[in-house]
């Protein structure tokens, strides 16, 4: 933890005296040894676009196979550097066969059954279970169900997603319903013995992955889970970020911007502006959210920073 108490003079004209907490540890260095117009920290954290909500339905879609459509929303068409997410839906009886990738894949299933298989080690998910896939490492896909169909969270740490068919047998091995992953290089969340934590009042939160979890992994991400005015503090990223709400409705606060987000409409929001999210109505809700940067790090600054009387960017 890197304390601004003894530092906020380092950042003068960049955040002013606004700043209250940092959790970004790569940037303590930075700003030790930074020179006193405090340039190369401000290009460091500076916002260089502005936000974007996608509604589901309103991505651009892909049938990437037979009966599976992918729609993106958060990637290159929305100007993400470094991240895409989306929603895969899988009609009823239908598989992508296997396959691999040059980035790492997390997949969370929102609704349905699915079985994932990696290198034959077949998996069965059940809702708002998640399963990482590194790079190189072969993969397979099926909705298990002949009437009903599964839709799935995706992200991936590219803004140029990249599939290569892989033609080769691997014999099938079902792993128990409770292994995380142990037998391979993948990762496996079970939503329902995760471990929990809190991160704002009223949250409960999930890490799927990070640097901490998987080695070498380039993003990070979880799920998140607030009660009626649960909130975060405002807060900023030093890369972009993917919040889809999967359940209920929140409101996003962005620089005193509010945007109302459910039904999985995503917001992404790019590196250095000032957010966070809260909600305001009777019932839970519930996002995934992933970081283009492999620590779930946050700088936490003042409420004023997120509104537009505030905005430290002015």
């Amino acid at each position: 933890m890197f304390d601004f108490e003894y530092d906020k003079t380092k950042i003068k004209g960049i955040l002013g005296p606004e700043v209250l907490d940092i959790q970004i540890d790569h940037l303590a260095d930075l700003w030790e040894a930074c020179p006193s117009e405090d340039s190369e920290v401000q290009a460091m954290i500076q916002h260089d676009r502005n936000e974007t909500m996608v509604a589901s339905g309103a991505g651009p879609k892909t049938e990437i196979a037979p009966g599976v459509v992918f729609e993106c929303l958060v990637g290159k068409f929305n100007g993400a550097k470094n991240l895409t997410t989306g929603i895969v839906t899988l009609a009823p009886a239908s598989h992508l066969d296997y396959h691999t990738h040059p980035d790492t894949e997390a997949l969370t299933l929102l609704s349905g059954s699915m079985i994932i298989e990696t290198e034959g080690r077949r998996y069965t998910l059940r809702p708002l279970d998640n399963i990482v896939i590194p790079p190189g490492v072969a993969h397979y896909a099926m909705n298990k169900s002949s009437t009903e169909k599964a839709v799935i969270h995706m992200a991936t740490p590219t803004a140029s997603p990249q599939r290569t068919s892989i033609d080769k047998f691997f014999s099938r091995r079902a792993m128990p319903d409770d292994s995380l992953g142990e037998a391979g290089p993948e990762r496996v969340t079970r939503h329902d013995t995760a471990k929990r934590f809190e991160v704002g009042d009223g949250t409960s939160f999930i890490d799927f992955f990070n640097d901490e979890l998987m080695l070498d992994i380039e993003m990070s991400g979880g799920y998140g889970q607030f009660t009626t005015g649960g909130r975060l503090p405002a807060h900023m990223h030093d890369f972009d970020e993917s919040i889809c709400i999967i359940e209920g409705q929140a409101t996003c606060i962005v620089e005193g911007r509010q945007y109302a987000l459910s039904d999985c409409a995503t917001a992404m929001v790019p590196r250095g502006r000032v957010h966070y999210f809260i909600n305001k109505t009777d019932r839970p809700m519930a996002m995934v959210w992933v970081y283009a940067g492999p620590k779930p790090q946050r700088l936490m600054v003042a409420e004023a920073c997120a509104t537009a009387e505030g905005n430290p960017w002015k």
